[in-house]
């Protein structure tokens, strides 16, 4: 049973994802396109952590918990890696899409000097510069706040009960709209977010039950 959720992520400040470095030394955010994305691969990981970790905290007695140590060629039969896949020949049953704006992003360059982690004072000609999605869309008019879009299909086990598939829907959802920070630079104020998940085509699984 396949079931397609759509993701809104809102910044609320400025957004950087490490694309390197360009000709200057200035570090880029990641684009495609020219545009900048939220990668899908950055999204399953952080769904994934989230997830692990409520889904031990509620019903941890009752499924068994990944030990880590099983090798690419055998299966785990604990939830994380029966929805998220594992290393090796045992597939992945959420699929998530990358997140785009249909929106006229604006850019800027944030300057910062870089600290000598042992003397801990700046260092001499090491002033970098970062560029960043600006957390409006229209940065003169502070009106409209950037918004990128995409979504996550999940299918779920059909040999599982009702009750897991709202369990596992439940857990997701929450898992989903935990992410509230996106990116590097917390210290310096970037990457913070509002993840919100719509209603499913249909309904949500638990409110069909």
């Amino acid at each position: 049973m396949k079931v397609f959720y759509p993701v809104t992520i809102k910044l609320l400040s400025a957004l950087h994802i490490n694309g390197g470095t360009d000709v200057n030394g200035n570090r880029v955010i990641i684009k495609s396109g020219g545009q900048a994305y939220i990668p899908a691969t950055l999204l399953k990981g952080m769904i994934r952590e989230n997830f692990t970790k409520i889904w031990n905290s509620l019903y941890g007695d009752e499924d068994l918990k990944c030990n880590g140590t099983d090798s690419a060629e055998s299966s785990c039969s604990c939830i994380s890696c029966r929805m998220f896949g594992k290393a090796g020949f045992q597939r992945s049953r959420v699929y998530v899409d990358n997140c785009i704006s249909n929106q006229n992003l604006s850019y800027q360059l944030r300057s910062n000097v870089s600290i000598d982690r042992y003397t801990r004072k700046s260092l001499d000609t090491a002033l970098v510069f970062t560029e960043v999605v600006d957390r409006y869309a229209k940065a003169k008019d502070k009106t409209e706040n950037t918004i990128f879009k995409g979504g996550l299909a999940v299918y779920y086990p059909v040999e599982m009960s009702t009750l897991h598939h709202c369990r596992i829907e439940a857990v997701l959802v929450e898992s989903i709209k935990m992410i509230s920070y996106i990116g590097l630079g917390k210290s310096r104020g970037l990457g913070f977010v509002e993840t919100s998940v719509e209603i499913p085509e249909g309904e949500f699984l638990c409110e069909k039950s």
